[in-house]
């Protein structure tokens, strides 16, 4: 009877934890999926990743650090293929990520786990190479800071700032 009392405890603190009416609240505001894309690595382009990515109980796959790649900071054309580096506060570099045909990229917590704050080491397309030269200052989404429209509390959506005359 007691070891019953015990395991029941464990599982409601447990699906207690899971019920956050703040998290759910942002997860909400997310919206529905978008009709004719199936859940899954293209779907979501350049909202805050990890809202659901997050590694909380019952939700998919975590993400340590995710977002999505346009071309400028204009319009909403995804770059495919960038390779994405980045670097923590200890001086570890990410693997090198591809961003896949709707410019989405994500690293696992596998894959890396960053100290923050987190630098882009570079963003390559092709034989072009930019950095952002803010940190990550520990919101694993890319669009947890870069919002649409660009304003005084964001710098709009994560694109790809080719130097004058060069393009990707």
């Amino acid at each position: 009877m007691r070891h019953a009392r015990v395991a029941w405890l464990i599982a409601a603190a447990a699906f207690g934890s899971a019920c956050d009416p703040v998290h759910d609240d942002a997860v909400s505001a997310l919206g529905g999926e978008t009709p004719g894309v199936p859940q899954g690595p293209l779907h979501r382009a350049g909202q805050p990743c990890a809202e659901c990515h997050d590694g909380a109980f019952g939700d998919p796959p975590a993400f340590s650090l995710a977002g999505t790649l346009y071309l400028d900071a204009t319009g909403l054309t995804p770059v495919s293929g960038a390779i994405v580096i980045l670097q923590d506060a200890n001086g570890v570099t990410s693997p090198p990520m591809t961003t896949n045909e709707v410019g989405n990229f994500f690293w696992t917590p596998d894959q890396f786990t960053p100290t923050y704050p987190v630098q882009v080491n570079s963003v390559t397309v092709g034989v072009v190479a930019v950095a952002m030269h803010s940190h990550i200052g520990g919101n694993g989404s890319c669009a947890g800071c870069h919002v649409d429209p660009p304003g005084p509390d964001s710098p709009g959506h994560v694109y790809f700032n080719a130097p004058p005359g060069m393009t990707p």
